[in-house]
């Protein structure tokens, strides 16, 4: 494909090498090989943009309505011989393929909003004069550059807006510039049945990495019916294979990057959307196997480079090295401990707070077992496998959520997104470590009065609890109340909440000192009636009779946890 050179034109249109013929030769059967279907195009008017024309491309021996695929080129690259070898691939497999034009300047100061109204007028029009011909029960939205960006509008309007797609529908996104015309509500309410495949080139200079990344990670789907995926250069046998933004090639240039890279991946994406192929989904959706990390081999029998695919395909390059930066559009956050407050690591399975802004309209506790939603706020945890869990929550406010983290989220690096209501969307990231000491303080402030409880079995072998904390009127607080420790027969235990521990390796890894002197720990791990509440019971030995307020110092795995006070009589 040439590289268009045009100052104008350089916004996000495919460009690269033309290569002569490769070393590694087409796919001969199954995804990614060319079908028997010869192609028959179509032309009409643009119905707002007179200077070009829709082109309908279809193929000539189907009989029946074919599935159809709505293509949206990149910028100023109307001719859709920037794309022939990929739309021939497509319809040759039996679909229909509708390719729209759109302005370069579009003389409007909505600039997008008109682009894209004028793609979706090319699509509309396009079903009024060859819809008995496509199945628009399933649709496929495939866009490169500017029209990639252009596909979750395009999307909304035919399968929100018209109904269609209610078959099958998906989105294949390569190398989408800055998305318009698509709020984050949008991406929270995404269709569930509409797959998302999200594809990116390594060595492309044009756009922004993280702007494909955005969008799939935004798409409100589950990780098992979207992917991300970033095609790879390789230089052998003095022949380059050539990851830029103009990946997709007009048909002088095909090789393995089209055959396995994408139309193979096409193939699959569609044959699992149309068809239900669990085959299909283990290419297109596969989440980094090695099925459908494969790219073909050379000819000395070495695998091509693998694309890089899954939840985690990581973004290295800077933003600075694009000719078109992601900006970013979403807020950030802080999750401490809730014990703690503390900014560190936190703890599977653990009590959590996010502090920010626009996190609800209102504040509302839960009732009864903490949810996966409440007043319209979610949130959701993917762990450094990106394997990605919805959180329960307990409370929710403008600038505040406590929530649990997932039980089953694995230590290291965690993305955390929290999605309000009107569709907003804040990202954060957490460190999960397998414990995470915190102790509850009285006052919920991480330090100060222990919320804590003593437990004494008198020497006639009574039992009762007592307060070690009571509210202070004077001082509008909690402060500790004396223990007594001092009498003869009386075993005393100091009971502390907190999280974040329940995962120690063992309870002689948990240690505790009161005012400097080591006590004996009974138990530490879960509390047993409240969700992510731990508990650790400690032995009151009688030297600590007369010692006033001291401090409690608990360590866990090596880890300490926030200091707390009690006080002795």
């Amino acid at each position: 494909m040439k590289l268009i050179l045009l100052a104008v034109a350089v916004l996000c249109s495919p460009g690269g090498l033309v290569f002569a013929e490769g070393p590694i030769p087409p796919i001969q059967s199954g995804y990614g090989a060319n079908g028997a279907f010869t192609v028959k195009v179509d032309k009409f008017p643009s119905p707002l943009y007179d200077n070009e024309k829709v082109q309908v491309f279809r193929p000539v021996e189907e009989s029946e309505p074919a599935p159809v695929i709505f293509f949206a080129p990149g910028f100023n690259n109307n001719d859709p011989d920037e794309y022939r070898s990929l739309i021939n691939h497509i319809v040759s497999r039996g679909y229909a393929l509708v390719y729209l034009p759109f302005q370069v300047i579009s003389g409007d100061i909505t600039l997008h909003e008109k682009r894209y109204n004028t793609i979706w007028a090319g699509f509309e029009e396009a079903v009024k004069r060859f819809g008995d011909s496509f199945d628009l029960t399933r649709l496929g939205f495939v866009g490169h550059s500017y029209g990639a960006a252009a596909l979750p509008a395009m999307m909304q309007r035919a399968v929100v807006g018209k109904g269609w797609g209610q078959n099958g529908a998906f989105v294949y996104s390569m190398a989408a510039w800055y998305v318009f015309n698509f709020n984050v509500k949008e991406y929270v309410n995404w269709p569930q049945h509409v797959k998302l495949l999200v594809q990116v080139y390594e060595d492309d200079g044009v756009c922004d990495h993280r702007m494909s990344k955005e969008m799939f990670e935004r798409a409100n789907l589950p990780a098992s019916e979207k992917d991300f995926v970033m095609l790879r250069s390789e230089r052998r046998f003095n022949y380059t294979l050539n990851a830029e933004h103009g990946t997709p090639s007009s048909g002088s240039d095909e090789n393995a990057l089209d055959y396995y890279g994408i139309y193979r991946m096409f193939d699959a994406l569609a044959d699992y959307c149309f068809n239900a192929s669990e085959a299909g989904k283990r290419i297109a959706l596969g989440n980094g196997s090695a099925e459908q990390r494969f790219m073909g081999k050379w000819p000395d029998g070495q695998p091509v480079r693998e694309m890089l695919a899954g939840d985690c395909v990581p973004i290295t390059r800077s933003s600075g090295s694009f000719l078109f930066p992601n900006f970013g559009s979403t807020m950030s956050f802080t999750t401490v401990s809730s014990a703690s407050l503390k900014p560190e690591a936190v703890a599977p399975d653990s009590l959590v707070s996010a502090w920010g802004t626009n996190f609800s309209v209102y504040p509302m506790p839960a009732e009864g077992a903490p949810p996966f939603a409440l007043n319209g706020t979610s949130v959701r945890v993917k762990d450094s496998v990106c394997v990605e869990r919805p959180a329960p929550l307990f409370f929710v406010s403008p600038t505040q959520i406590n929530y649990l983290i997932p039980a089953e989220t694995a230590p290291g690096a965690a993305t955390v997104s929290v999605f309000n209501e009107a569709g907003a969307v804040s990202i954060a990231t957490v460190t999960i470590s397998k414990t995470a000491p915190g102790l509850f303080a009285a006052n919920s402030n991480g330090q100060g009065a222990a919320a804590a409880s003593v437990f004494r079995i008198k020497s006639n072998g009574e039992q009762q609890f007592e307060k070690a904390v009571q509210f202070d009127v004077a001082q509008n607080r909690y402060v500790a109340l004396p223990i007594d420790v001092s009498v003869n027969g009386d075993h005393v235990f100091l009971l502390l909440f907190g999280t974040g521990l329940r995962y120690r390796n063992s309870l002689g890894a948990v240690t505790a000192t009161i005012g400097g002197l080591p006590v004996e720990v009974l138990y530490a791990g879960a509390q047993g009636d409240f969700i992510g509440l731990d508990q650790v019971n400690l032995r009151l030995p009688q030297t600590l009779a007369g010692r006033g307020e001291v401090d409690v110092v608990l360590m866990v795995d090596g880890k300490a946890a926030n200091s707390v006070k009690v006080r002795f009589k």
